[in-house]
């Protein structure tokens, strides 16, 4: 998980479909090496929502495969 300024990145897969189901906005993506990394608009409470991500958070399962989905989208449709 890398910050920098007002954005959030991070290759995890399912942690990123839960922040995207959560509401957090997805600006971009980018290639590194064989793994992207999906780059968030960085938010006040994100550190909380990692949180509960790693502490077994609920969402919606059909806003979490939703996310899942366009994520997978953004990486085979490049």
């Amino acid at each position: 998980m890398i910050q920098s300024l007002n954005t959030y990145k991070t290759s995890d897969l399912y942690l990123s479909a839960f922040l995207k189901a959560k509401g957090m906005k997805l600006k971009d993506k980018q290639k590194n090496g064989n793994k992207y990394i999906f780059i968030f608009e960085d938010r006040s409470d994100r550190k909380e929502l990692i949180q509960e991500f790693f502490n077994d958070g609920t969402v919606s399962i059909s806003a979490f495969k939703n996310a899942l989905q366009d994520l997978k989208t953004m990486v085979f449709n490049v």
